[in-house]
This record gives structure tokens, C-alpha cells and sequence, in this order.
């Protein structure tokens, strides 16, 4: 009984990773040029948009400063 399971197991992973590799041929990959391009933008919007909230974040504490004292 114990056999079967186990054969029936290792289809299982089997067929998986079988999928896996299947769908991984269907990926197509970006060039290395537009990789580079698309991660400069997205370094450059996460360093704006953490230049902001920044400033948000210190001018909130001044106000809330302000109407405490």
C-alpha cells in the first residue's frame, strides 16, 4: 500500500515540476537595456516618494508641535 503512495508521489512532483518548467518556457524576459531602464525609474520614483513623505511626515510633527505647546 505504502508503495503505491509513494510512486504516486513522486508523479505528483514529478508532473509539478514539469508544469513548472513548461510555464518558465513561456516567460518571456526583458533585454538587458529596457532591465536597466525600468530599474532606474522605479529607483527614482522610491527616492522621490520617500523625499516626500519625509517632508509630510516632518511638517505634520511641527503642526501637531505647534498645538501642543
Amino acid at each position: 500500500m505504502q508503495g503505491k503512495e509513494k510512486s504516486a508521489d513522486k508523479s505528483q512532483k514529478k508532473g509539478f515540476f514539469q508544469g513548472v518548467q513548461a510555464e518558465f518556457k513561456k516567460i518571456i524576459w526583458t533585454d538587458r537595456p529596457t532591465l536597466i531602464k525600468q530599474t532606474i525609474v522605479v529607483l527614482i520614483v522610491t527616492i522621490l516618494l520617500g523625499v516626500i513623505i519625509s517632508v509630510m511626515d516632518a511638517g505634520i510633527l511641527e503642526c501637531i508641535n505647534l498645538l501642543i505647546k
